[in-house]
């Protein structure tokens, strides 16, 4: 097995230790999530850091993320440096690890600074804290700032943007898992926009407020918008129901 290491020069210092991960990872750190991928958090010699370990991936892309497409721990460190430059809110990214077996892609590793958070935009929404009003739309204003520099996030999802309060009580956002990020050199039309607000896991009142509000700080018009989000959600209702359709036909022919 081979590995392969990429380190933001900040941390060239600490190859040693970024080093010991794929060793560790397993054994030890406090589990934060896991479902396909796992994310821990580790302090390894006084260095807190969070650590995603992606699924190890089928046959093809396995061939497919060591040749010709960049891995998602790579696109999640690359796209994260981007983001800092564009101004936008996400931890700071400290390195990615790759082992290759077999000549493809086996496990991967995407390591950056852990946030001590306060809250996830679910939070605010299902158990508002005080002043979560005006936090839900200072969050509303940052979608709608990366949006106008051209950043289009799509697992915008109520876990993936954190929510820091400073010491003057303003909160920062912060962007995470961010490895199905796109960028474009204009800022996002309205369709491209509003498309995103479909991953949104909220209830249809906290929907339109949330649509309602992002119209007016973006300038579309609210009608226009409406109309490009119900497009969207059909079309994504469809994919999800031809997904379970396919899958439940494969479950059935392994019976």
């Amino acid at each position: 097995m081979a590995l392969h290491y990429h380190i933001h020069p900040q941390y060239a210092h600490l190859q040693p230790l970024i080093a010991e991960v794929p060793r560790r990872f397993d054994n030890e750190g406090s589990l934060m999530y896991q479902v396909r991928n796992t994310i821990k958090r580790m302090e390894l010699n006084e260095n807190i850091w969070n650590v995603k370990s992606f699924q190890i991936p089928h046959f093809i892309n396995r061939l497919a993320y060591r040749y010709f497409r960049q891995s998602k721990a790579a696109r999640s460190y690359l796209y994260s440096l981007r983001l800092l430059e564009l101004g936008v809110g996400t931890p700071q990214p400290i390195a990615y690890i790759e082992e290759h077996l077999f000549g493809g892609l086996s496990r991967s590793y995407y390591i950056s600074q852990q946030i001590d958070y306060d809250y996830t935009l679910g939070d605010l929404l299902r158990r508002p804290p005080r002043g979560a009003a005006e936090m839900i739309a200072r969050c509303i204003r940052f979608i709608n700032d990366f949006h106008r520099k051209g950043v289009c996030f799509h697992d915008l999802s109520v876990g993936n943007i954190l929510v820091k309060i400073c010491p003057d009580g303003a909160p920062l956002f912060y962007l995470v898992d961010v490895n199905r990020t796109q960028f474009f050199d204009r800022p996002l039309t309205c369709s491209e926009s509003v498309k995103p607000f479909c991953r949104l896991d909220t209830t249809p009142e906290q929907k339109e407020d949330i649509l309602r509000q992002y119209a007016r700080v973006s300038g579309f018009d609210y009608d226009e918008v409406k109309r490009h989000y119900a497009q969207h959600s059909r079309r994504d209702k469809q994919r999800r129901k031809l997904k379970i359709f396919h899958l439940r036909r494969g479950n059935d022919h392994n019976e």
